[in-house]
């Protein structure tokens, strides 16, 4: 069976990209921009659990802590109830939100578990994926996103705009505009389609 390509865009260019090939390409993009002044720089990729088309690449300078890349997950993929979230390495082995990430994940095959809401979760996987020097970070920031994946609507195959919170645990649920007034399980059940792995998922309606 062929492999799944997922794309994604640069953020400091607009370049579309495949997944594979996006760690190196933001790699040139940042030491390309850095001009005369460089500084370490760790790169970390978040991708979702058992749905790889949704996955983030982040930049990060060496001394942002594990609360600014929760900051961050909540922000652009997760918040919308103010729920717990828990970083953890290995079996559900807590690690800190005042350690830096370059401490958890500065060498190269590291990787941490990331659950937000411990009632209806959303489980990612932040791995290292390089360390460059280029001009430096303040903080963390997002330099490549998946692409909006396309979910066709369950009736018409056009694209929908909505999904069905209870429908979607099945893998359905899906509507464009006309056919959203007709769903069975009611307008109430229906919930934004977005760019994240928690669309569909208690309260979440978009990025902050």
């Amino acid at each position: 069976m062929a492999r799944q390509s997922w794309y994604g865009v640069c953020g400091l260019c607009g370049a579309r990209v495949g997944k594979a090939a996006m760690g190196a390409h933001v790699r040139k993009c940042l030491v390309g921009a850095s001009g005369g002044v460089r500084s370490r720089v760790l790169l970390v990729r978040a991708q979702a659990v058992g749905v790889p088309m949704y996955w983030l690449d982040v930049a990060a300078s060496p001394d942002a802590k594990l609360k600014a890349l929760d900051g961050l997950l909540r922000r652009v993929w997760l918040e919308c109830c103010g729920h717990l979230s828990e970083f953890s390495s290995g079996p559900r082995q807590e690690v800190g939100m005042t350690r830096t990430i370059d401490e958890v994940l500065g060498l190269s095959g590291s990787r941490l578990d990331y659950v937000y809401d411990f009632g209806s979760s959303t489980e990612l996987v932040v791995s290292h994926s390089g360390v460059i020097e280029a001009a430096p970070e303040q903080g963390v920031r997002v330099v490549a996103r998946n692409e909006a994946p396309a979910w066709p609507c369950d009736v018409c195959g056009r694209p929908a705009s909505m999904v069905c919170v209870e429908c979607v645990y099945d893998g359905g649920g899906f509507c464009c505009e006309t056919h959203a007034l007709e769903h069975p399980c009611g307008e109430d059940m229906l919930a934004p389609v977005v760019n994240s792995p928690r669309m569909g998922v208690c309260g979440y309606t978009g990025e902050d």
